[in-house]
Parts: C-alpha cells; sequence; structure tokens
C-alpha cells in the first residue's frame, strides 16, 4: 500500500485521508481502511510552495477542504470556530485532546497512516488566536511506549515544526476545518514513512521558494536525491536531470549565502525540548508564547 501511495504521489493522482488519519488511493478503499468509518477527504494535491522564508522550510503536501482565504480574524472568531468544531474532529481523529494556553489552543492527536502499521503519528499543533501568526506543529512516530521526532526533511529551520502545506495554495486558512489540518500532516507522514521505506521522498516538492537563488541551489543540493522531483516545483523531471548540474557549479559561493541567509543553517531543524518532553509524558504543555509566537515575531 506505501509503495502504491508513493506511485500516486509521483504521478499527480489524488489520496484521501479517512478517519483516524489513514491514507488511501482515490480509487482504492481497502477493507481496512473501510472498518475506521466514513470518507472525509476528497482530493490531496501531490506538493506546495513553502509557507516560510528562508529561516523556515518547504511544503509538500496540500488538502481539499479549502477556500478563499478571509481578512484578517479577531481572536474571539478564531476562538469560536476552533471550538465549534471539536466534536467533529474528535470523530474524525478519537484520540485528540486539547489543552487551552493563555494565547490559544494545543491539539495532540495521533494518526495511523495505513492500516497494520505498527506505529502511529502523533501531532502536538499549537493553534494561536492571532490570524498573522498561524498553526505550528510537530510529529512524532509513537510505538511500544517511545516516541521519535519526524524529520528533518521538510521541516521548518529554528525549531523542526511541519512544513505540510502553504496558505497560498488554499490548502487551509486560519479559522479553517481542523479535520483538513490533520489530514495535511497525516499525509506529509506518509511521505516521511515511504521516505525511510524507499528513500526517496514522494511526489512533487519545492525548496526555499523566494529565497536568493543560490541559496535555493545550495538548499537543494543538501537535500534533492537525484531520482525525486527536482526542488524547483518539477512535475516530471527528477533532481538529476533538472537543476542539479547548475546548482553544482554554484555550490561554494551558495554555501556561503546559505549560512548567512539561514543562521545556524540545517541544525536548527530540531524541535524545543519542551515540546519532546511532553510527548513523552515527561513534563506539563509548554506555553504557546515560548515555543511559538516568539519565534512568529523575531
Amino acid at each position: 500500500m506505501l509503495q502504491q501511495i508513493g506511485a500516486a504521489l509521483d504521478e499527480h493522482r489524488p489520496l484521501r485521508v479517512r478517519n483516524h488519519g489513514l491514507i488511501a488511493l482515490e480509487a482504492s478503499v481497502t477493507a481496512s481502511a473501510k472498518e475506521f468509518g466514513n470518507e472525509r477527504q476528497g482530493k490531496t494535491r501531490s506538493a506546495a510552495r513553502s509557507r516560510e522564508r528562508p529561516t523556515r522550510r518547504k511544503g509538500t503536501a496540500s488538502g481539499p477542504r479549502s477556500a478563499s482565504p478571509p481578512p484578517r480574524v479577531s481572536r474571539d472568531v478564531l476562538r469560536a470556530a476552533y471550538e465549534g468544531q471539536l466534536k467533529c474532529v474528535t470523530e474524525a481523529y478519537p484520540s485528540l485532546r486539547t489543552f487551552p494556553d493563555d494565547d490559544g489552543m494545543w491539539l495532540l492527536a495521533r494518526s495511523s497512516i495505513i492500516p497494520g502499521l505498527e506505529r502511529e503519528a502523533t501531532f502536538l499543533v499549537a493553534l494561536p488566536y492571532r490570524s498573522e501568526v498561524g498553526p505550528r506543529a510537530w510529529g512524532f512516530w509513537a510505538a511500544a511506549g517511545s516516541c521519535s521526532w519526524i524529520g528533518p526533511r521538510h521541516t521548518n529551520f529554528r525549531d523542526g515544526s511541519i512544513c505540510a502545506f502553504s496558505p497560498n495554495d488554499g490548502a487551509w486558512f486560519d479559522g479553517g476545518d481542523l479535520r483538513t489540518l490533520l489530514d495535511l500532516y497525516s499525509a506529509w507522514a506518509a511521505r516521511h514513512l515511504y521516505l525511510e521505506v524507499f528513500d526517496r521522498w514522494p511526489g512533487k516538492q519545492y525548496g526555499l521558494t523566494g529565497a536568493d537563488p543560490l541559496v535555493q541551489a545550495y538548499y537543494r543540493l543538501r537535500e534533492c536525491k537525484d531520482n525525486e522531483l527536482c526542488g524547483c516545483g518539477s512535475e516530471s523531471r527528477p533532481y538529476a536531470e533538472c537543476c542539479k548540474p547548475s546548482d553544482r557549479r554554484m555550490e561554494i559561493e551558495g554555501a556561503s549565502r546559505f549560512l548567512r541567509h539561514v543562521p545556524g543553517g540545517f541544525s536548527t531543524r530540531q524541535p524545543p525540548l519542551s515540546v519532546v518532553e511532553f510527548v513523552e509524558g515527561r513534563s506539563e504543555i509548554p506555553r504557546m508564547k515560548c515555543v511559538h509566537l516568539q519565534i512568529a515575531t523575531r
């Protein structure tokens, strides 16, 4: 099934995300998936541009419950929008737990990804009641009482948070359907699982769009494998046959430029210790302003 999911992504065929975060092909519903309940999600696009400036990262998967982004939403409106969805979100992700915060709401949910997988993806999501900030989430594999961070591919610089979609693509927006948000993270985790098993990232992907071309070139050299679709967003050409030859000519200058634009470089893609300790059950939920809002306002 995982191999089929990767092939579908490479061919830009749609996926579905069902209850419990189970991923399935658009035209195929397995008996195991049916047992978990009705499908909720229609098509998922195969890739999305980065929502980040160079100090963050790139996007990969986007989803269908989208609409044109509304104007800036007030704190009270966002609170009401999120709190009013909790019943239906719990039906889709029965493990859902919520935690209040002075600046918003935390979600903790598990996703099964594919039937029979002996681990689950755990997502810790910060939902600020500030529309200009947006959500931030971290993914972990959980199995047999242990957990490990999902990364570093397609995670943000500076805090290792998930980068799975772009608001510019209409995949999700502040105040939108929280099931869609968790679905996007589930699809992102499925891609990571494919990468782990088959040693390549499936489907279309973007690097640091909008960044200095030298920075983009160095990023692709470090991140993209020859047999993956090129990080420039190509839908058909593998990296080795697309941007790699020109990227190699810019490697030396690109490396120094990259470190100036991304302080700390690739090593900064690590989750905050307070997030890890909470997910592992060793501490209380962190304060949102300490792990999200302070970064967003720098």
